[in-house]
C-alpha cells in the first residue's frame, strides 16, 4: 500500500511540469494574466472597474499625488502603460483605462469610436471618478484624444503629455500613411506574419514576447480585426487636424516622439509645438512609436523633469 501511495505521489510530481507546459502552450492567456498581474504589482498599480452610464470601464490605478490619466493607442490597452507606471506612481496617482472598443472594454458595433466620441467618454470616465482637474497623457490615437480633450476642456487639464499623437495632418506622410494610401494597413492583423510586421512597425527594438503568448496576442488581434477596421475608419472620418484643434491652447504640454517612428512621422512634433504657446518637444533617439514601452525610464524621466519646470514657473 505504501509503495502504491509513493508511486502515486511520484507520478503526481512528474505530471506537474507536463501540466505547466500544457498551460503555457495551450492556454497562454493564463501565464499572460499572471505575468501582467506581476508587472502591475511591481509598478504599484492594480486593476479596477467603474460603471459609466451602465458600461463597465476597466482601468489600472495606483500611486500617490495628483491624478494622471493615460490613454493608450489604437489596438492597445491599459497595460501599455505598466512598464512606465513604476517610475510615475511615486509622484502621481496613475490612472490608465481601457478605452471603449479596446482591451477589456465593451466593443459595441452600434456605437461610433471617432476621436470626438472618445473625448466625451474620457470626460464621463473622469467625472465618474470625481476628477475635476488632472494631468492627461496619451500615445498615438490616445494622444490625439488627449489633445482634443485638452482643447475642449482646458480647465480640467493641468498639463498635457503627447507621445507621438495621431491626427497631425500637415506632417510629412509616414511609412504607414503611404501604405494606407495604397490600400494596405499594417495595423489590421490577418495572420501571424502580419502581427510580426506590426511589431516591427511599432518598435526599433521589439520587446521579448514568449512564443505562446505572442500566438495568443496574434489570435486576439485577428479576432478583433473587423471591429478595429470599423474604428480605424471612424477615426479617419472624424478628421480634424490636431494642430488646428490645439492652436492657442494654453495648457503646458510636453510632446515626445521617437526619431524612428514609422507609424507617425516625427515632423509632427514641431508642428504641434508651433501651434501651442506653452509646449516643448523631446525627440528620443533610436526609438519607435511607443516610447513608454520601448524606453520607459527615459520617457518617465523626461516627463518628471517637465513637471518640475512647470511647477517652478
Amino acid at each position: 500500500m505504501r509503495k502504491r501511495s509513493k508511486r502515486i505521489v511520484i507520478a503526481g510530481l512528474l505530471a506537474i511540469p507536463l501540466v505547466l507546459v500544457g498551460i503555457y502552450f495551450f492556454i497562454p492567456q493564463i501565464p499572460l494574466a499572471l505575468a501582467l498581474k506581476a508587472q502591475q504589482r511591481a509598478a504599484g498599480v492594480e486593476q479596477k472597474e467603474i460603471q459609466v452610464h451602465g458600461n463597465p470601464i476597466p482601468y489600472l490605478s495606483g500611486g500617490t499625488g495628483e491624478p494622471l490619466i493615460l490613454l493608450h493607442g489604437f489596438g492597445g490597452d491599459k497595460n501599455h502603460w505598466v512598464r512606465i507606471a513604476k517610475y510615475l506612481t511615486t509622484h502621481f496617482q496613475v490612472i490608465a483605462p481601457d478605452l471603449p472598443g479596446f482591451g477589456e472594454g465593451n466593443r459595441d458595433p452600434s456605437l461610433r469610436y471617432g476621436i470626438s466620441d472618445q473625448v466625451e467618454r474620457v470626460h464621463d470616465f473622469a467625472e465618474a471618478l470625481h476628477l475635476k482637474s488632472f494631468h492627461l497623457g496619451g500615445n498615438s490615437m490616445g494622444g490625439q484624444i488627449a489633445g482634443a480633450f485638452a482643447a475642449r476642456y482646458p480647465q480640467s487639464v493641468k498639463t498635457l503629455w503627447l507621445l507621438a499623437p495621431g491626427g497631425v495632418l500637415s506632417a510629412k506622410r509616414s511609412e504607414l500613411g503611404e501604405l494606407v494610401k495604397k490600400g494596405e494597413n499594417p495595423l489590421l492583423v490577418n495572420n501571424a506574419e502580419d502581427y510580426d510586421r506590426l511589431l516591427d512597425f511599432v518598435f526599433v527594438e521589439r520587446p521579448n514576447i514568449p512564443r505562446s503568448i505572442k500566438r495568443y496576442l496574434t489570435q486576439h488581434a485577428i479576432h478583433n480585426r473587423a471591429f478595429n477596421a470599423k474604428v480605424f475608419k471612424e477615426i479617419h472620418e472624424d478628421r480634424q487636424a490636431l494642430e488646428s484643434v490645439l492652436k492657442g491652447v494654453p495648457v503646458p504640454t510636453l510632446i515626445v516622439w521617437g526619431d524612428h517612428d514609422r507609424l507617425l512621422d516625427v515632423s509632427g512634433a514641431g508642428i504641434v509645438k508651433s501651434a501651442m504657446p506653452n509646449a516643448e518637444v523631446i525627440v528620443m533617439k533610436n526609438t519607435g512609436h511607443a516610447p513608454m514601452i520601448e524606453r520607459p525610464e527615459d520617457t518617465a524621466t523626461a516627463f518628471l523633469r517637465f513637471q518640475e519646470k512647470v511647477s517652478n514657473k
